[in-house]
């Protein structure tokens, strides 16, 4: 008698291992959210977002605005004293630095701020289930701890970048300069190379 089943190269008792089902159940899962984002995105236009820049900035979107504003805070918090208009000079530092950088690496980050400003993605990928200009800076640091824990890799490597480019900035400005009691370039030499 022949068995109906054809042979497989999974055999039963390994699907019965529990670390490997979690693992195939991570994956399904993992697959059906981004495969829900991409549609998602798909539908909203998302994935050639041709959105112009904000009023007044070369790369920044009024949406990257609202991120920023809350991640700012929150990255440089005891650094920089939590005063709008100085938090501003640190997304127009951030701006211009996107804007001077190549642009594939535009383009990613781009990307990133992308995913990070679509409501589903926002929710199933940072765990932030308000706009960017509405979250608290608990909920904003909530989301870096998990990227900065997760298993993938993707997101440990935005957490990074994400962490880096605020206080990159501001330490490159004449406020986070006097900060770090850095006086500043000899003038004799700033002027030489900026003339």
């Amino acid at each position: 008698m022949s068995n109906p089943v054809p042979d497989h190269p999974i055999k039963r008792d390994e699907l019965a291992n529990p670390a490997r089902r979690a693992l195939l159940q991570v994956g399904a899962l993992g697959s059906i959210a981004l495969g829900s984002a991409g549609l998602g995105a798909g539908l909203s236009g998302c994935t050639q977002n041709t959105e112009a820049a904000a009023a007044g900035y070369r790369v920044l979107r009024d949406a990257d605005l609202g991120f920023f504003r809350a991640l700012v805070p929150v990255v440089l918090d005891g650094q920089m004293p939590p005063d709008p208009a100085k938090i501003d000079t640190v997304i127009r530092c951030i701006d211009t630095t996107l804007h001077l950088i190549g642009e594939p690496s535009r383009k990613a980050f781009v990307q990133l701020l992308d995913l990070l400003n679509m409501g589903l993605t926002r929710r199933l990928i940072a765990g932030v289930p308000v706009p960017w200009d509405q979250a608290t800076p608990p909920q904003v640091s909530g989301f870096l701890g998990k990227w900065q824990r997760s298993s993938f890799a993707v997101l440990n490597a935005s957490y990074r970048a994400l962490i880096k480019l605020p206080p990159a900035v501001f330490y490159g400005t004449h406020e986070g300069w006097a900060i770090a009691g850095y006086p500043g370039p000899p003038p004799t030499q700033f002027a030489a190379l900026n003339s």
